[in-house]
């Protein structure tokens, strides 16, 4: 990637690589002054004893500096380690020590208080650099990013380019840690080659190729996904990258940075659902049946279009008028009015919300994979989407279902392991495949279909086997829950927890004049009867018998990453939710069966 990075440098020049945010506006960084800078980095890296083969950990949200830090220790042989915002202190510790990093990359005084904390129990760490740093006096062994980058300007160059010129395609390029869902972080070690090779299968899967292609950071960058569309497909393509302030933001700077290309993970577009519909609602009514009208219109054209039948020259004419009329000023009031490419990924997502969103003409693409693959495995294309499924191998990619229904996957984007953890290394990758810990099945056409994880399937006190995340997804479905999850290991029947959609719930309160404050809501009785009945009409109809959601009960707050029942990346870490409700859960099955159970 650095080869890539200094080949836009001397092809683009003066051209934007980079905006951020200064005041109302973007500001850009050249594709000459971004490369200029991770050269000054790394060589300012290099008076502080950074080596090849050292790890730099960074706790940053995104921004301009978190590429330079990233791309700068990878120019030296060295390895750069993605650290959540929201991790504890004890996380940012397990992963420093794990990693056994002498050097650290901070954003601000709040996270220069973590490092400062975690430097005094982890002895190998020495240096903390912090991007902006508080007005105080600095503590001995903490630099500025502005100390670095002043260390390594003027200085000989030779050092740089002869770490740059040794890097091999098969050296370890990034550590990118799992989320955790299931106990401590695993570092996927990741090469030169898998980044490469993923981002160039990507690229040309979502026709990354135009010359304005541009994106928008926003997502945690130590995901694997989120360094794809920040850093190396747009390296390799020569996009510009728009860095979000913050994730309250991002509907605002959607509208500054019209990306290209965007990707969300699933509760990102359920919340954009939650407030088009209420805008929507909120319409004229005169506006509301134009609006409809091409809803209506959307749906039957990219039904056809998406199964590649023939669409009737009636339908076309509607649909192009659409486009021209109705559809313009809404991608336009999202920011979306450029983009041509559209995806979900890293939990399921609802066909409610891949539906709401086709009505819209936005067609939202899901793709599979995780961590270990460097990030995709499969993806719906322009060429080729089914809504509903997860795509087809990328182009290189082979997919192999095992006997028990494992997903097994071979390709340049695999990994070469957990670091520090051959046990683990072993489980993953048997006999050239990857073994990815989910279930699932090919199609007839190819495209991929998630059952659940091999480690979360429910087996009942009959010995039934079911997968929760598919159970989940119709209780997702149901106005206005938020999360949902499924208890049932060793029971006798199945039930769920289930929390509200601020949005959604906020809406339906409205119309039916119920309290609209979350915990009021959550323990109203006519919110529940309305509950019990949609699940008894949309989910339970549509699941074998010993699957049905037979009690459930309404948490008045939502699942979090400060509580830790959600991952960095939104993933639900079961264990800590039914360990912090086991009361609540155990009095679901107190007696048999009869009105639905609430919290508290």
């Amino acid at each position: 990637m650095v080869h890539a990075l200094h080949d836009q440098a001397n092809r683009r020049q003066h051209r934007p690589a980079l905006w951020t945010r200064k005041g109302r506006t973007y500001v850009p960084t050249s594709w000459h002054d971004h490369a200029v800078r991770v050269k000054r980095f790394a060589l300012g890296l290099l008076t502080l004893g950074f080596q090849r083969g050292s790890p730099l950990p960074i706790l940053s949200f995104n921004r301009e500096e978190w590429l330079v830090a990233d791309l700068a220790s990878m120019a030296l042989g060295g390895v750069p380690v993605g650290i959540y915002t929201t991790s504890s202190p004890e996380q940012v510790e397990y992963l420093v020590g794990h990693c056994e990093a002498r050097h650290l990359v901070v954003e601000n005084e709040q996270h220069l208080a973590t490092a400062l904390a975690v430097r005094e129990r982890v002895p190998g760490l020495r240096h903390i650099i912090v991007l902006d740093p508080p007005p105080a006096p600095l503590p001995e062994g903490v630099l500025t990013y502005a100390d670095v980058l002043a260390r390594g300007t003027g200085a000989d160059e030779g050092p740089y380019w002869n770490a740059v010129n040794a890097l091999q395609p098969d050296g370890l390029a990034t550590l990118i840690y799992t989320s955790g869902t299931s106990g401590h972080p695993k570092g996927v070690m990741l090469s030169h080659r898998n980044l490469v090779w993923t981002a160039g299968q990507l690229q040309r899967a979502t026709r990354m190729a135009k010359d304005d292609e541009a994106l928008l950071s926003y997502l945690p960058l130590a995901h694997i996904a989120e360094q794809m569309l920040s850093i190396h497909a747009p390296i390799l393509v020569g996009a510009e990258v728009y860095f979000a302030r913050s994730l309250e933001s991002v509907p605002e700077d959607l509208r500054d940075s019209r990306p290209t290309v965007f990707f969300g993970v699933p509760r990102v577009w359920e919340k954009f659902k939650g407030r088009l519909e209420e805008a929507l609602r909120e319409l004229p009514a005169a506006r509301q049946a134009v609006v409809g009208w091409a809803r209506g219109v959307a749906v039957q054209h990219n039904a056809l279009a998406l199964r590649h039948e023939r669409v009737p020259l009636a339908l076309e004419g509607q649909y192009q008028l659409a486009r021209r009329t109705v559809f313009p000023a809404l991608l336009a009031k999202l920011g979306f009015e450029r983009t041509h490419f559209f995806c979900s990924g890293a939990a399921p997502i609802g066909r409610d919300v891949l539906e709401f969103f086709a009505s819209l003409d936005i067609v939202i693409r899901e793709v599979y994979g995780q961590s270990e693959v460097c990030g995709p495995t499969t993806l719906n294309t322009p060429d080729a989407t089914r809504l509903g499924t997860l795509g087809r191998p990328l182009l290189g990619v082979e997919v192999l279902i095992a006997d028990d229904g494992e997903i097994l996957v071979r390709g340049g984007g695999v990994c070469q392991g957990y670091f520090k953890d051959p046990a683990g290394t072993a489980e993953l990758l048997q006999d050239g495949w990857l073994h990815s810990g989910d279930v699932g099945h090919l199609d007839s056409e190819g495209y991929l279909h998630i059952t659940g994880r091999k480690k979360e399937l429910i087996v009942t006190s009959g010995g039934k086997k079911t997968s929760p995340a598919q159970l989940e997804l119709l209780l997702k479905a149901v106005a206005p829950v938020g999360h949902a999850l499924v208890i049932g290991e060793r029971r006798n029947y199945l039930v769920a927890l289930l929390t509200l959609d601020p949005e959604r719930a906020r809406a339906l309160a409205r119309q039916n004049g119920w309290p609209e404050e979350m915990s009021a809501l959550a323990a109203d009785p006519r919110l529940r009867q309305h509950l019990h009945e949609a699940i008894e009409r949309e989910v339970n109809p549509r699941l074998a018998r010993f699957e049905t959601i037979k009690r459930f009960a309404v948490l008045p707050e939502d699942f979090s990453i400060s509580t830790g029942e959600l991952t960095a990346s939104m993933k639900m870490r079961r264990h800590v939710i039914e360990a912090r409700h086991k009361a609540l859960i155990d009095s679901l099955y107190s007696e048999e069966p009869a009105v639905p159970a609430r919290a508290g």
